[in-house]
């Protein structure tokens, strides 16, 4: 390998240790921004991705236990039990959130930074984290729930009336199938 290197002019074999160290130093500016994105991404949406996952993982069994209630606990009692189950849900409720917004930041690095680096250049990285940090972002930002309510409450106007009607009609549905007799196979099966 010596005998290759002095036979090499000494400006060849400079140029290529520039454009090697050059490389890893546009690499490790572009992690850096990746990095910076994702750590502004985590800020950005950390606390609704852990309400979302934690509503994900108490809706089940809130429905689960609400049927199991309904079915099993008499009428009289199920007040008392409901306000007990509260107070555990809540518990649960609690608990898993914290375990799963520790996690949130834990992960946002880990899973967005590789995405960044392959997704989107230095420059693109440069012009996201430019304009999120921006005064036209903040407020763009803080329009983010007045915006949103408007444009939810043009739809809920426009398919009020359409919505309304399907639930008369579904309600209508299931008043015939819940007060409807047994099926004939139901009725066999049962006095068997």
């Amino acid at each position: 390998m010596k005998a290759v290197l002095s036979k090499l002019p000494t400006a060849i074999v400079f140029a290529a240790a520039c454009a090697l160290s050059t490389g890893a130093v546009a690499q490790d500016s572009k992690r850096a921004l990746a990095v910076k994105l994702a750590q502004m991404q985590q800020k950005s949406d950390g606390d609704a991705m852990a309400g979302q996952l934690t509503a994900s993982a108490v809706q089940p069994l809130l429905a689960s236990w609400s049927q199991r209630l309904d079915e099993t606990v008499p009428p009289a009692r199920q007040k008392e039990v409901r306000d007990k189950l509260d107070v555990e849900l809540k518990k649960f409720t609690e608990n898993t959130h914290k375990t799963i917004e520790a996690q949130v930041g834990k992960a946002a690095e880990s899973a967005l930074v590789p995405i960044f680096m392959e997704k989107l250049s230095e420059d693109e990285m440069k012009t996201i984290i430019a304009y999120m940090e921006s005064p036209a972002s903040a407020k763009f930002q803080a329009l983010g729930s007045d915006a949103a309510n408007a444009w939810a409450k043009k739809v809920i106007d426009a398919t009020r009336s359409t919505v309304e009607s399907g639930v008369k009609t579904f309600d209508t549905a299931a008043n015939k199938i819940v007060g409807a007799p047994a099926s004939s196979g139901a009725a066999s099966g049962a006095k068997k």
